[in-house]
């Protein structure tokens, strides 16, 4: 496949095309890091902005090492650095709540991603980096309504509840049982409340019919010894 349809200064390393790569990292980084920014997530517009950049500083500095200093040298060496070295900025975007939930995972494949994108900029391979940013955005953006519509018609509740003592949680189970729910997920934890003998419950109730979320919620907030109940967001 060729390339030819753009200049040759584009595809060398010079100051043009060192420019056009810069500029190019701080646009597409920058357009990934809007998105998140809005959401409130920890790394948003200038965090992707400097990951972009910096690994596409990274591949033209290993482009510039083999085609000045040594020719045997492995041009892309330092981009493979960049992708292993960029989780320890991912991992820092992904935390967990106090209901159990894992969250950021999308922001730190963003980074991750928009890191892609900075290697293929600095190689000089425009096309697949403006792509890569196309299709980053489709994800997080386009794609997130659509995941947003399949899951609320899936109906499950998160849901924080106490007991008065640990004898009184089979109530809880049979109750869920009786009325078309299932329980994904469960978890046995101190009680909030501090009362003597109460145990907490984190649990994830999957119901079976068409029941809506405030209905679910009445059926077992009617439970023999439960004392308190929450929904966890």
């Amino acid at each position: 496949m060729s390339f030819d349809y753009l200049p040759t200064a584009l595809r060398e390393m010079n100051l043009l095309s060192i420019f056009v790569r810069f500029l190019l990292s701080v646009a597409c980084g920058g357009i990934i890091g809007l998105e998140r920014g809005a959401k409130r997530q920890a790394a948003g517009f200038r965090t992707h902005i400097l990951v972009c950049t910096g690994a596409c500083m990274a591949m033209m500095t290993g482009q510039y090492i083999h085609q000045y200093i040594s020719p045997t040298a492995d041009p892309a060496r330092l981009g493979a650095q960049v992708i292993s070295g960029i989780g320890f900025l991912g991992v820092g975007t992904i935390v967990t709540t106090n209901s159990n939930k894992v969250k950021g995972l999308t922001t730190a494949a963003g980074l991750w991603a928009a890191a892609c994108i900075g290697l293929a900029l600095g190689i000089g391979f425009y096309e697949a980096a403006l792509g890569g940013t196309f299709v980053v955005l489709l994800a997080i953006i386009v794609l997130q309504r659509i995941d947003e519509i399949f899951y609320s018609k899936v109906p499950v509740l998160d849901l924080y509840v106490e007991m008065e003592n640990i004898t009184l949680v089979r109530n809880l189970l049979v109750n869920i049982r009786q009325h078309r729910m299932k329980i994904s997920a469960m978890e046995l934890q101190k009680a909030k409340s501090g009362q003597h003998d109460a145990i907490g419950i984190s649990l994830t109730v999957k119901k079976l019919d068409r029941r809506d979320d405030v209905d679910m919620l009445e059926v077992i907030s009617c439970t023999k010894g439960l004392t308190f109940i929450e929904e966890l967001v």
